[in-house]
C-alpha cells in the first residue's frame, strides 16, 4: 500500500475515534428529562438498584400516567420504558446501568443553577464542629 493510502486510512481511523469519544455513552444517557420529571429518574434508579419490584411497578404506573397526560416527550418516555423493560425482564444490572447513565447524563438547567446559587447552609452547619477527645462530636 502506498504511504498516501495509509495516511488517509490513519486520518479516517483517527476521526472515527474522536467522533466516538464525543458521542454520549450508554443507552439513554443523552436524553434530557424536563425539570418536573427528573425526580422520576431518581425514583426509578432507586427501585432498580434495590431490585424493588413494587417500586418498579409504581414507577411504571406513574410514567404511563405522565405519558397519557402529555407530560413526557417521546424521547423521555422511551428512556424510561427502556429501563423498565430491562428490569421487568430480570436484567436488573443493565437496567441499573441505564438508569444511572440517564441520571448522570442530565445537564443542569438555568433553574437548577439558580436554585443551587440561592441555597444556604442550615444554621447547624454554619459553624464547624470540633472533635471531642476520643474522636467523637
Amino acid at each position: 500500500m502506498s504511504e498516501t493510502r495509509l495516511g488517509a486510512r490513519a486520518a479516517v481511523a483517527f476521526a472515527a475515534a474522536v467522533a466516538t469519544m464525543l458521542l454520549p455513552s450508554g443507552c439513554g444517557g443523552s436524553t434530557q428529562v424536563s425539570g418536573p420529571y427528573r425526580a422520576l429518574i431518581v425514583s426509578l434508579a432507586t427501585a432498580v438498584s434495590s431490585r424493588d419490584a413494587a417500586g418498579l411497578e409504581s414507577n411504571a404506573t406513574l410514567i404511563e400516567r405522565r405519558r397519557s397526560e402529555g407530560g413526557l416527550s417521546p424521547e423521555e418516555y422511551e428512556a424510561f420504558r427502556s429501563i423498565l423493560t430491562k428490569a421487568k425482564a430480570g436484567d436488573w444490572e443493565s437496567a441499573e446501568e441505564e438508569a444511572y447513565a440517564l441520571r448522570d447524563g442530565q445537564t443542569p438547567t438555568a433553574e437548577d443553577l439558580d436554585n443551587l446559587a440561592k441555597r444556604k447552609l442550615p444554621p447547624e452547619y454554619e459553624t464547624p464542629k470540633t472533635l471531642r477527645k476520643g474522636g467523637r462530636w
